[in-house]
């Protein structure tokens, strides 16, 4: 994949699934936002994609 095509379907999961997660907004008034961080990193699938699609970046220099 292309790094524009990568960081757009970045910019596209956040929008869609991470704007209104409210798993994460109940983690953040309970815990706190470094617990709800954490579980997003750690627990949630949309989490593990977003990492994965970051590491994906890597693989491509900065121009």
């Amino acid at each position: 994949m292309e790094r524009r095509v990568v960081t757009e379907e970045i910019e596209w999961t956040l929008n869609t699934f991470c704007r209104d997660c409210f798993v994460r907004d109940a983690f953040k008034k309970d815990y706190g936002k470094n617990y709800a961080q954490s579980f997003c990193n750690r627990d949630c699938s949309v989490g593990k994609r977003l990492q994965a699609l970051g590491e994906s970046l890597l693989q491509y220099k900065k121009v």
